[in-house]
C-alpha cells in the first residue's frame, strides 16, 4: 500500500489550520488544541516546517508560528518533501539510486515516469486547495475519477 506517513498527514492538517488563520501568529499549544494533536508532535512538525521555510516562527510573548508565504504559494509537494524527503516511488526514482537491479531493469524508466506524474500532481495542489473540499470532477483541466 502506498501511503504518506502519519507525521506528513499531521503536517498537512497543521498547515491547513494556519492557512485558515492568515496573518495570525499561533502558538504550538494553540495549534495543537485546534487540530487535536499533542503539543510535542505539533512542536516537532512546526520546527521541521520552519527549517523548510514553510512557516516562520516569531519569538517573545506574542510569538508563535504563521505561514512563511501565502497558502496559494505552498504546494502539497512542499509539505510532503519537508516531512518525508524526496518523492521516490521506487529505489530507481531516488537520487542516490542504490538499486542492485538498475543495470538489468527494464521498468525503471516507467517507474520514473509514474514518479514524475505523482510529483507533478503534488506540486499542482496548493495549501489553498486543501482548505476546501476537493470533490471536483476536474482539477485545473485534469479529469478526476472519484471512487465511491
Amino acid at each position: 500500500m502506498l501511503r504518506i506517513g502519519k507525521l506528513t498527514d499531521y503536517a498537512t492538517i497543521i498547515m491547513t489550520h494556519l492557512a485558515l488563520s492568515p496573518g495570525r501568529v499561533l502558538s504550538a499549544a494553540e495549534v495543537a488544541e485546534a487540530v487535536h494533536l499533542s503539543v510535542p508532535t505539533v512542536s516537532k512538525l512546526l520546527k521541521i516546517l520552519a527549517e523548510f521555510k514553510l512557516v516562520c516562527s516569531l519569538r517573545g510573548a506574542e510569538g508563535g508560528y504563521k505561514l512563511a508565504k501565502p497558502a496559494s504559494e505552498i504546494t502539497l509537494s512542499d509539505i510532503v518533501t519537508a516531512i518525508e524527503g524526496n518523492v521516490a516511488m521506487t529505489e530507481c526514482c531516488n537520487h542516490n539510486n542504490s538499486c542492485t537491479l538498475d543495470a538489468l531493469c527494464h521498468l525503471k524508466e516507467n517507474w520514473r515516469t509514474i514518479n514524475n506524474v505523482i510529483l507533478a500532481t503534488l506540486k499542482n495542489f496548493t495549501l489553498t486547495d486543501l482548505t476546501r473540499p476537493l470533490n471536483l470532477t476536474t482539477f485545473r483541466g485534469v479529469p478526476i475519477h472519484l471512487q465511491a
